[in-house]
């Protein structure tokens, strides 16, 4: 019987009688993605590929059956979505016009990469390639099967950080790897938790292994970043990278793993760096150890570690003993004197103590008169320099001490009040360092898009915005937040953040309604935070469902900080010729006796005034000349 019949293409493992998997929930009833292998697909009339386990620009990987050796493995095929498709067939790779140079140079640079990955079979701590074939107008790569699971579901299951000699212990084996593989010539470029596999047996294997355009901007491929791992060198294409780009990686999965707290995106460091050293988010790092780290994570190349073996002496060369800073303690030898020489100067002494014995009681006692009478002229004098250099109090906030000696300000300013725009200045209010909890570091998120700061720390805290309306600060971006910078906070808590957002100008242009539908026009206007209500209306040129005019002009401000809302009037159907011209005919009717009542009252207030000047009125003429319904619309 084939083994694609007898096997679980969800995990490879044998079915039952019955015909299902008791290892998976994997069933053939499930379907695939067209542009990839279906499972059950022959190659190289040896492996049996089975489900998709992943894909990027490069290509995808199967999990696989090989019929010779009778194990599982991994089959990693080069299908770059950007430059090829697959054939009808289901099989071949047809390569999009214009791009045959580029796909096969991009080829070549997949093959080269893992012929020399395959020579480094020896290295236990990596996963390297067991055969190659090309086939289907592209080339497959067979790679070892690792029982185990990511280092990033290894971290949820297990507290979700380790402690530094659990970390030596895992990363020393890797990090020998890893200085093997840069001196062949290979860059790794993702090194991530999801990466980086860990067995059954407690190892770490390094797998995840691209072409370098898949994880650099700007290369015609659909690029493959880890946000937080990713070097600050790999997001333009036009800076240099080499072994300090993977030192980066390696120095970032340790701070994640070490403080529980994944290190800010590459990209936003290089405009905005705010990265908390180690040893603040975890006081039990080594200060030697936050310190190689914080050099590792450097945003300029030229200033980072620049390979792994100096990271590994930052790590784990501490410093000297007799490298001690003022105050720090020390330890200094004892000088061992001989029992003669001992007994000699202790006679001596005795002698000197009865002798002047009377003399030194009376001047120990004038010393300690004199340190009194010190301390007591230093408190003075700190006191008095207290209050004269003491600042004045402001809004009404009143100082005490407490007897931790922490000093504990009480506001009795009002809140603010930011509905709509309205906002009043706060006294700012310090917060106790364990009032939020412990375990990890509040960042400073002034200045970034609230949009980033919700998918960032949303998981972490409670976020309230409030909006305000301003003509000079950016919408959509943080002005405050209510817990500062650097103060201590427990994730699993969900503590309440708020944070002013402006909600942009108080006053903004009406935007044209013209081609606009009905969906179209309400989309845009909730995009502007603009409010609105809709009003029906039939209209003979105007298509049904579309915007047939606003109560406020196109290009005419209205006022969204005081609630102003804007009618827009929506066709809801047809007018019949008929009725255009009732219409038509009634409003000219309108307007004549609106005309004649204006004229009426004219007159009347010239006989009431003698002293007016007199007024010529002209009386409007009012053609009878047909009108269309289109130009009385335009007209009204």
């Amino acid at each position: 019987m084939e083994p694609s019949v007898k096997l679980c293409m969800g995990c490879m493992n044998e079915l039952d009688a019955d015909g299902r998997c008791h290892h998976c929930s994997y069933s053939d009833d499930i379907p695939h993605l067209q542009s990839y292998l279906a499972p059950k697909t022959v190659l190289d009339n040896r492996y049996v590929v089975g489900k998709m386990l992943s894909y990027n620009g490069e290509g995808a990987s199967y999990i696989c059956y090989d019929m010779v050796g009778k194990c599982k493995c991994v089959c990693r095929e080069y299908m770059p979505d950007t430059l090829c498709e697959r054939d009808a067939d289901g099989l071949s790779i047809k390569v999009n016009k214009d791009c045959l140079a580029k796909y096969k140079t991009f080829m070549s640079e997949f093959a080269d990469m893992n012929k020399l990955l395959s020579k480094m079979r020896n290295l236990d701590h990596l996963v390297t390639a067991k055969d190659m074939f090309a086939e289907n107008n592209t080339t497959y790569v067979i790679l070892e099967y690792i029982e185990g699971v990511s280092l990033k579901k290894f971290l949820q299951s297990n507290t979700g950080f380790l402690t530094w000699e659990q970390v030596k212990k895992l990363f020393v084996p890797l990090f020998t790897t890893l200085n093997i593989i840069h001196n062949s010539g290979i860059i790794h470029r993702g090194i991530s938790p999801e990466n980086i596999i860990v067995t059954t047996d407690g190892e770490l294997k390094l797998t995840g292994f691209c072409i370098s355009s898949i994880r650099t901007s700007n290369t015609g491929m659909m690029p493959e970043f880890y946000s937080g791992y990713t070097a600050p060198e790999q997001y333009s294409s036009l800076q240099w990278q080499g072994t300090w780009t993977d030192v980066y990686a390696v120095a970032a999965v340790i701070y994640r793993i070490l403080t529980g707290c994944m290190p800010l995106d590459a990209n936003t460091r290089i405009h905005n760096d705010t990265l908390v050293e180690a040893n603040r988010i975890n006081p039990r790092i080594p200060r030697h150890i936050s310190d190689a780290l914080t050099k590792a994570l450097a945003v300029r190349g030229e200033e980072r570690t620049q390979t792994v073996t100096e990271l590994v002496s930052g790590l784990f060369e501490q410093p000297s003993r007799m490298e001690h800073s003022k105050g720090s303690t020390q330890t200094i030898p004892i000088q061992h004197v001989p029992r003669e020489e001992r007994q000699r100067r202790y006679e001596a002494e005795n002698k000197i103590e009865q002798r002047y014995g009377q003399k030194k009681k009376g001047s120990r006692v004038a010393t300690i008169v004199g340190f009194c009478v010190l301390a007591v002229l230093l408190a003075i004098g700190i006191y008095l320099m207290t209050q004269l250099f003491a600042p004045p109090e402001e809004n009404g906030s009143t100082v005490s001490k407490s007897s931790s000696s922490e000093y504990v300000y009480v506001d009795s300013e009002e809140e603010d009040d930011y509905e709509y725009g309205t906002t009043t200045t706060q006294a700012t209010k310090p917060v106790d360092d364990t009032e939020f909890g412990m375990g990890s570091i509040m960042p400073n998120v002034v200045g970034m898009l609230y949009s980033e700061v919700e998918k960032k720390m949303g998981g972490e805290f409670t976020l309230k915005p409030k909006y305000y309306y301003s003509e000079v600060d950016e919408r959509g971006y943080v002005k405050s937040q209510s817990i500062p910078e650097g103060v201590d906070y427990d994730p699993a808590r969900k503590n309440e953040l708020v944070v002013d957002v402006c909600a942009g100008p108080p006053s903004i242009p009406v935007p044209d309604c013209s081609g606009y539908s009905k969906k179209d026009y309400l989309s845009l206007l909730d995009s502007l935070n603009i409010k609105y209500s809709i009003s029906n209306e039939k209209s003979s040129y105007v298509e049904v469902d579309m915007v047939i005019r606003t109560s406020i002009p196109a290009g005419s401000y209205i006022n969204i900080e005081k609630g102003e809302v804007l009618t827009v009037v929506v066709c809801n159907g047809k007018i019949s010729v008929t009725q255009s011209a009732t219409v038509t005919q009634s409003a000219m009717q309108s307007a004549t006796q609106s005309v004649t009542e204006t004229q009426a009252w004219s007159d009347t207030q010239t006989e009431w005034s003698d002293t007016q000047p007199v007024i010529t009125d002209t009386e409007p003429v009012v053609t009878e000349q047909p009108q269309t319904d289109e130009g009385f619309y335009n007209n009204w």
